[in-house]
């Protein structure tokens, strides 16, 4: 999770829980894990081996220390995800709410689709432009960063997903009080041989939301 998500810690929760409870993953990477938000959400009974990725350290003392309960089923790492080694073919869902923004998409996907199971998923949130900019938060660790910010396109996170065989499931925005809106999507790993042609072309004809009336997909 990046620094943009301090002040929308909650609604960045919710989805990790919407997204949690609909997959049911045995083995969870989150990617940008930061303090643990939405890891609050996790059932030991579910899921019997949670990794999370971070570069800031202290970060990682904050989720260890909050989420004591998840004991030895929880690995944090300190690494960069564009060069971290997790195991290929291990993971049933990937998570990264408010990273792209700060990493190569082009570099990560690859990585990303290699890590899932077959039938595995990454959900991904993203920010869309509007609202405050983060030039304007009341956090200086956050405006230091505005530069390094880079708005990924929907689109773009789409087009990758799909060369790496990952089809879009779900899609939604979510608007937040604050005037920003989030990108939320899972893209699916092609499952047993034969049906990934398929799933390539459904990815390119469509998209499911999550439920009916929320807001329209930019594409």
């Amino acid at each position: 999770m990046g620094p943009g998500a301090l002040d929308e810690l909650a609604p960045l929760s919710t989805i990790f829980a919407k997204v949690y409870a609909a997959r049911r993953p045995r083995r969870l990477a989150v990617l940008g894990v930061a303090t643990g938000n939405g890891l609050e959400h996790v059932d030991l009974h579910l899921t019997g081996r949670i990794v999370g990725l971070d570069l800031n350290l202290s970060y990682l003392a904050v989720a260890r220390q909050r989420l004591r309960r998840l004991g030895a089923a929880l690995e944090l790492h300190c690494s960069d995800v564009e060069r971290a080694q997790l195991d290929a073919g291990r993971f049933d869902l990937v998570h990264a709410a408010l990273l792209l923004e700060y990493v190569d998409v082009r570099v990560l996907m690859p990585r990303v689709a290699s890590w899932l199971a077959p039938e595995g998923a990454f959900t991904v949130v993203l920010q869309l432009p509007g609202g405050p900019a983060v030039e304007d938060s009341r956090y200086p660790s956050v405006r230091a960063l505005a530069q390094a910010t880079r708005l990924v396109p929907p689109g773009e996170v789409r087009n990758l997903a799909t060369q790496e065989g990952l089809v879009e499931r779900r899609a939604f925005v979510v608007p937040l009080p604050t005037g920003r809106r989030y990108f939320a999507a899972l893209y699916e790993k092609a499952g047993p041989a034969g049906d990934s042609e398929i799933a390539r072309a459904v990815a390119r004809a469509c998209r499911v939301p999550l439920a009916k009336g929320e807001p329209e997909v930019p594409r």
